[in-house]
């Protein structure tokens, strides 16, 4: 199994491509897993598409095609990972499935990195 999650942001400037994959049908979801949290919790599946240097041609080039659990700030109008990338959704079910509490707990009280920043720039280190 992969890492466990870390919210990390997606940087538009390394896509050739993204798109949000709808998941709204309960009763014929393969993915159930994702389907809970993209419904309850306001998470998005995301397909994306980096942009990989060729040596051969010397320019940047579409990579593979990668699914991640995000989320969307509104304030800030970016996109954060909750998860790494993986190849099918299916791996991505199983990785929420396998990391559910640790998503959430992320997701709903943030995680250890935002308190010390928040304390850096507040000056109490």
């Amino acid at each position: 199994m992969p890492h466990p999650p870390r919210k990390s942001l997606i940087d538009p400037d390394e896509l050739f491509a993204s798109r949000d994959i709808r998941l709204q049908d309960r009763r014929e979801s393969q993915y159930p897993q994702l389907m809970h949290l993209c419904v309850d919790f306001n998470f998005s599946v995301l397909q994306l598409q980096r942009k990989i240097f060729s040596h051969l041609t010397r320019k940047m080039v579409p990579g593979a095609l990668e699914f991640v659990l995000a989320i969307h700030d509104d304030e800030t109008n970016y996109w954060y990972s909750m998860s790494p990338s993986l190849a099918s959704l299916k791996m991505l079910n199983d990785y929420a499935k396998h990391y559910e509490v640790d998503i959430l707990h992320m997701h709903l009280f943030g995680d250890e990195d935002d308190d010390y920043n928040q304390f850096t720039q507040d000056g109490f280190y």
